[in-house]
C-alpha cells in the first residue's frame, strides 16, 4: 500500500489542511501496553482519507503534543472501530482529546454484532484477510524502522471503515435503531476518567474494602520496580500474586520470600522487600482509618 508517513508537526500540519475538505477519514492506531516495556505508549496513528493512506509517528523527536493535538482536535469525522481504548490512551498520555469520533463498532452492537474487526469485514463486506492478526498485535510497535508487514497490517485495520458505515448505518435506519445507536454512540465517544491500575488487577472486585488497600500498595510497589527497569509490571511479579497477596498477607518477610520464590529472580532481590515494605504500609494506613472512626 502506498502511504504518506508523517514524522513532523509540520506534515501532520499539511495533511489535517487536507482533510478540512473531506466529509470522513478513518482512524485506528497502534500501541504499547505493557508488552515489552514499561506503561502504555502510543506508537502509530494510521488514516484513510478514502483515496490515500497516511501514517502519523508519534514516536518521533519531530512530532509533539501540540503537533497531534493538530489532528486530534481537527473537525473532520473521524471513523474508528472501538475507539475507547484509544482515546483512552491519548488523554493520559497527552491530556489530549479526540474531535468528532463516530465508532463503527456502535453500528454493529446495534445489530447485534459482537465479533472483531475482522470478523465484522467478513460477515458485512465478503472481505477476508490473510494477514497474521495475533503475530502483528503482539510486535513491538516501539522499534524504527516499521516493518513493511506491521504498517500494511496497521493499513489494514483503516482500509474499510467507510464501506463498513456505508453498509451498517441503512440497517440501522432499516431497523428502527437509531435513538438506541445514538445513546450507545455518545457512551463510545465519550472521554472517561482513567482509573488507577490497581483497580484493574486480576481478582479486584472479589477483594473486602480492606484487601483493596494491601493491593493498592502491593500494585505501587510492584509499579515502582517496573518503571525503574523499563519493563512490563508482569516480568517483575505475576499479576494473580496481588490479589493473593492482598487476601492472604505473609507474617513476615521471610514467609513472603517463601511465596515469591517462583517468580523472577533478577528482580526478587528487589520484590521482597519492597513489596514487604508496602504490606506494613497498607496495615498503618488501615490503623489510622480506624482511629478515625
Amino acid at each position: 500500500m502506498d502511504y504518506s508517513y508523517l514524522d513532523s508537526d509540520e506534515k501532520i500540519a499539511s495533511a489535517v489542511a487536507l482533510f478540512d475538505d473531506k466529509e470522513r477519514i478513518a482512524v485506528d492506531f497502534e500501541g504499547e501496553f505493557n508488552l515489552h516495556v514499561y506503561g502504555e505508549h502510543l506508537c502509530l496513528i494510521q488514516i484513510f482519507d478514502g483515496k490515500r493512506y497516511y501514517l502519523i509517528d508519534p514516536r518521533s523527536s519531530s512530532v509533539t503534543a501540540k503537533g497531534l493535538d493538530t489532528f486530534f482536535s481537527s473537525p473532520v469525522q473521524k471513523l474508528w472501530f472501538d475507539c475507547q481504548s484509544d482515546a483512552l490512551l491519548v488523554y493520559k498520555a497527552y491530556g489530549l482529546k479526540i474531535a468528532n469520533i463516530f465508532d463503527v463498532r456502535v453500528l454493529a452492537e446495534a445489530l447485534g454484532f459482537h465479533g472483531n474487526l475482522k470478523a465484522l469485514e467478513e460477515e458485512y463486506l465478503g472481505i477476508k484477510t490473510e494477514i497474521n492478526k495475533k503475530k502483528n498485535q503482539q510486535a513491538n510497535w516501539l522499534k524504527r524502522p516499521i516493518p513493511e508487514e506491521q504498517i500494511s497490517y496497521a493499513l489494514e485495520d483503516v482500509a474499510h471503515l467507510m464501506e463498513l458505515k456505508d453498509v451498517l448505518l441503512p440497517l440501522i435506519k432499516q431497523n428502527k435503531l437509531e435513538k438506541q445507536a445514538e445513546s450507545a454512540m455518545r457512551k463510545a465517544t465519550a472521554v472517561k476518567k482513567p482509573l488507577p491500575g490497581w483497580t484493574r488487577v486480576s481478582g479486584w472486585k472479589r477483594l473486602s474494602k480492606e484487601e483493596k488497600v494491601y493491593a493498592k500498595h502491593i500494585y505501587i510497589a510492584r509499579d515502582k520496580i517496573a518503571k525503574r527497569f523499563n519493563v512490563p509490571a508482569s516480568r517483575v511479579m505475576d499479576k494473580h500474586m496481588i490479589a493473593t497477596l492482598a487476601k492472604n498477607r505473609p507474617a513476615s518477610e521471610s514467609s513472603l520470600s517463601v511465596v515469591l520464590e517462583k517468580e523472577n529472580p533478577r528482580f526478587r532481590a528487589l520484590l521482597v522487600p519492597s513489596i514487604w515494605n508496602s504490606i506494613r504500609s497498607a496495615s498503618e494506613e488501615l490503623n489510622h482509618i480506624r482511629a478515625e472512626r
